[in-house]
């Protein structure tokens, strides 16, 4: 079984809520996300906005690439426009009433995946984990809860439960890399091809 880190529950210091209600109007309000990737069960799993819209989510990749320099020993970062590529490799996802997100990993070049949680309601769905092991699958989960940051290796498996609440969940969802960048530009290619 190949090692793979464990997921790490986190928050960001200093990072007031102000900040997150921001992040949430600016989603709410923009006329049209300028690109929609993984049409799955009705609904577009990955949503994106520039850096330049959602400024804000810049002090999230700082934090999270400090967490992940210190797990791993190595600095990463955040590909996105503002750091002057072509692509942005973070989205934002919007699960309704019902929805859930399937089983997938993330890019295989990226060494941690992580997501923060803009407004997670009561039963609204929690992270689950999965790693294969001799007699079939270990999963587990992990909290979702507003406001915080959980970091995990890329090549874990990963799934969201299904919102049980009336209202929507939104949280961002981003890639780290390290440096020099080993990215396909501008690809969708994940290394697992399917949400199962």
């Amino acid at each position: 079984m190949t090692s793979i880190l464990p997921p790490i529950h986190t928050s960001i210091p200093n990072f007031s809520s102000n900040v997150r209600v921001d992040i949430l109007k600016k989603i709410n309000s923009h006329p049209k996300f300028n690109k929609q990737t993984h049409f799955i069960n009705g609904r577009w799993e990955n949503q994106y906005l520039d850096p330049y819209s959602v400024p804000e989510v810049k002090e999230i990749f700082l934090s999270a690439s400090i967490v992940a320099k210190n797990l791993i020993n190595t600095p990463v970062l955040v590909p996105h426009q503002g750091l002057g590529l072509s692509f942005d490799e973070y989205w934002f996802n919007i699960t309704n009433s019902g929805e859930s997100t399937g089983w997938h990993d993330h890019k295989m070049n990226a060494v941690i995946s992580g997501v923060y949680y803009l407004d997670v309601p009561e039963n609204s769905g929690d992270i689950q984990f999965r790693i294969r092991d001799n007699d079939g699958w270990k999963d587990w989960f992990v909290k979702s809860e507003t406001g915080s940051m959980i970091l995990f290796d890329a090549k874990l498996e990963h799934a969201v439960s299904e919102n049980k609440s009336e209202c929507p969940r939104v949280s961002l969802a981003f890639n780290l890399y390290t440096l020099p960048l080993d990215i396909q530009n501008e690809s969708n290619d994940y290394s697992s091809q399917n949400f199962y």
